[in-house]
């Protein structure tokens, strides 16, 4: 079996299932793992001539290679067209920058220099409280650049900002992803827990904190008792917590933080400094 070729297999209940292999990896242990595009089950046994009509059901899937070697069969070996490739390519944006680069004969100065530029649009554009379109600067800089953890932290203090503490902590989870000791993202994720209500995971976050990031204990340890405390407050008109979140003296992120935001929505301080 090779790149290009469309295998198939019957298992006797579902029919029958084709994949396109589109790439082969092999590691040193001598295990395999085979990047497929998905075709959708079909009741009868797919001619080769067919294939090209096949119903796509996924792009890209990377699956352990052996029960391939040991169940199915090659039908043809139709070859990988450029269209085939978008879930891969994707799949190593995300997972192997590099190899992402090479695979798609891009200069990595070149994407470097373009996901930066439009940083500093971004950041440009948050100075000015254009905040929706500082967002979308952003999700430019981090579209060319997966990595770049500096941009998705302030895409998320921006959807902070906006009251969108739902795609904020989706954000920082990314950012996480890719810098693991990230300790803006880190807290951040917990305030935004906390600020929606999700006490008990919020406790777990700052707990953890405490151990994390020893240098930032205090702070980890105010919020955690806030968050033990935040379900027993009574709520006030608004259906929210009676006590705002307090602005922490030695709040961690990438910079000393921010008493007063005026630019915030109803005025209120925030802890964290934007990257620059």
């Amino acid at each position: 079996m090779q790149a290009g070729d469309v295998i198939i297999h019957n298992d006797g209940q579902y029919g029958w299932s084709a994949v396109k292999l589109l790439a082969i990896d092999t590691w040193p242990d001598g295990s395999e793992t085979f990047h497929c595009l998905m075709y959708r089950p079909m009741r009868e046994r797919p001619a080769p001539d067919a294939v090209a009509g096949l119903d796509i059901l996924g792009y890209h899937a990377p699956i352990d290679g052996a029960d391939f070697r040991r169940e199915w069969q090659v039908l043809c070996s139709p070859g990988v067209a450029q269209a085939d490739l978008v879930g891969f390519v994707e799949y190593l944006k995300l997972t192997d920058f590099p190899r992402y680069l090479e695979f798609t004969g891009q200069d990595v100065e070149d994407i470097a220099q373009r996901a930066i530029e439009h940083y500093q649009a971004a950041c440009a554009l948050g100075d000015q409280e254009r905040r929706h379109e500082a967002i979308d600067e952003y999700t430019v800089a981090i579209d060319l650049m997966p990595s770049f953890f500096e941009a998705i932290d302030n895409r998320a203090f921006t959807l902070m900002e906006l009251g969108r503490l739902e795609e904020a902590l989706a954000d920082f989870e990314q950012s996480l992803r890719v810098n693991p000791d990230g300790n803006a993202a880190f807290f951040s994720r917990g305030e935004c827990l906390l600020k929606l209500g999700r006490h008990h995971e919020a406790e777990q976050v700052f707990l953890e904190g405490t151990c994390r990031f020893p240098d930032h204990r205090a702070q980890y340890q105010r919020f955690l008792e806030l968050a033990q405390s935040a379900g027993k407050r009574r709520p006030d008109a608004s259906g929210e917590p009676a006590s705002a979140f307090p602005a922490p003296a030695d709040a961690p992120g990438p910079a000393p933080p921010e008493q007063e935001n005026a630019g915030r929505p109803g005025g209120t301080s925030r802890w964290w400094r934007f990257w620059r």
